[in-house]
């Protein structure tokens, strides 16, 4: 296992995420030349990109097109920096650990981890020559692999809610016993990329060009403009609103919220933490690491080679 480099990384429709701890918006604007400055440019078959400049789309399935493979590259660069310093440009052998919602995850494991896998990978990052082979994809659920953080303290709980508020989609399931229940999971097409553009909508409709950022940073309860009172009162209506829509339908789904433990985990679930707890559904807990899911990628991976 020393000869490789495992990173895990958590490809979500809002942000990229390692488990070193970068963080990325999910996209990057194509350059026809080189910039004059080098932060998040990536060089790859004689096109650039500007890493994290803008994100794309929705989009339920990654593997379409070589967009996640370019992110994944500049994820890959950025976790290389960190783990082995200045030594991070020499050839590497990489193993990535990612994941799935567990809803897709039978369905496109195959595809996901084929994806990504290939050899003699070069490109520049930032201005640093990189060649790297991708020797091995491992795949994993997501939820459960952020679970992984505080996974002791529910093993035992003869019933968990799970539930990922990411950037596309809210993935849900029971855990029993620390054991999912298949049967139990679902998958609702809403997450926070959604909240985020109706609140963009309504605001238009008020005259006010809101940023996605100044929308994160009224929802967690601080003051990026001036005229708080009325932008900031679309952004809070209309979040609580989402919230109650999102809580309503897990519910429709056959989760119960108020007798049972619900475990909150993702981007989403970090980002609307202060609605979420005064919507006062019972017990439930947010879990604040927003690199979860790639910390818990990283630790499975491990687990699974040393096995081998």
């Amino acid at each position: 296992m020393e000869k490789y480099q495992i990173i895990g990384i958590d490809h979500g429709n809002a942000s990229i995420k390692t488990h070193t701890g970068f963080e990325c918006k999910s996209g990057f604007t194509v350059l026809n030349d080189e910039p004059i400055i080098q932060r998040g440019l990536l060089q790859y078959q004689s096109k650039y990109y500007s890493i994290g400049a803008e994100r794309f789309p929705v989009k339920m399935d990654k593997t379409t097109g070589e967009d996640f493979f370019i992110i994944t590259l500049a994820a890959i660069a950025e976790s290389l920096r960190i783990i082995l310093g200045d030594n991070s440009t020499a050839g590497k052998d990489i193993i990535l650990s990612v994941g799935l919602p567990i809803v897709n995850y039978g369905r496109m494991k195959e595809r996901f981890r084929s994806y990504f896998i290939r050899d003699n990978i070069r490109y520049k990052y930032e201005g640093k020559e990189y060649v790297i082979n991708i020797k091995d994809c491992l795949v994993f659920p997501q939820s459960y692999s952020a679970l992984l953080v505080r996974f002791s303290e529910y093993k035992d709980v003869p019933l968990v809610n799970v539930c990922n508020i990411g950037g596309g989609t809210t993935d849900c399931f029971k855990m029993e016993a620390g054991i999912i229940n298949l049967s139990s999971c679902f998958s609702l097409p809403i997450g926070a990329i959604h909240l985020f553009n109706s609140i963009a909508q309504k605001a238009l409709a008020y005259g006010y060009r809101l940023t996605e950022n100044q929308t994160q940073q009224i929802i967690i309860g601080e003051q990026p403009v001036f005229d708080d009172e009325a932008i900031g009162e679309i952004v809070r209506e209309s979040t609580q609103r989402f919230v109650d829509k999102i809580l309503s339908q897990i519910g429709e789904h056959g989760l119960e919220l108020k007798l049972n433990p619900t475990v909150f985990v993702g981007g989403g679930s970090i980002l609307l933490k202060r609605f979420i707890e005064e919507s006062k559904i019972g017990y439930t807990e947010i879990i604040e690491d927003p690199f979860a899911n790639a910390k818990g990628f990283e630790m499975l991976a491990r687990q699974k080679l040393l096995k081998r």
